[in-house]
């Protein structure tokens, strides 16, 4: 299969946004995440209700992912329950298995 190259991923997932409503809305804000804010107070806030005294080790990643995860889940992107059932699998020890390349790849036909 050919990669395709993309110079704007936005407008990539803006164009299919018809064939993957959810998948695209949730990759636009992502990729949209601005690396500063108007809005900082509401973010660091918010932040403060997911990284807690107790919570401080989290990553950046992690962190992003949270705030991501909680918005899609206020939309309606994801299920509430699939998110609840996710937070109850136990954790990975050791090494993460390598996936194979393109594991990721979508194929529209």
């Amino acid at each position: 299969m050919d990669v395709e190259h993309v110079t704007n991923p936005i407008a990539w997932w803006q164009e299919r946004c018809k064939s993957f409503p959810c998948l695209s809305h949730m990759a636009i804000d992502y990729l949209t995440i601005p690396a500063t804010s108007v809005d900082v107070e509401r973010l660091f806030s918010r932040g403060r209700l997911i990284l807690s005294h107790v919570r401080n080790r989290l990553s950046a990643q992690s962190m992003r992912a949270l705030l991501c995860v909680g918005l899609w889940s206020e939309l309606g992107l994801v299920d509430s329950k699939d998110i609840f059932h996710a937070s109850k699998l136990l954790d990975v020890i050791g090494e993460e298995e390598a996936l194979d390349e393109g594991w990721d790849s979508i194929q529209v036909e």
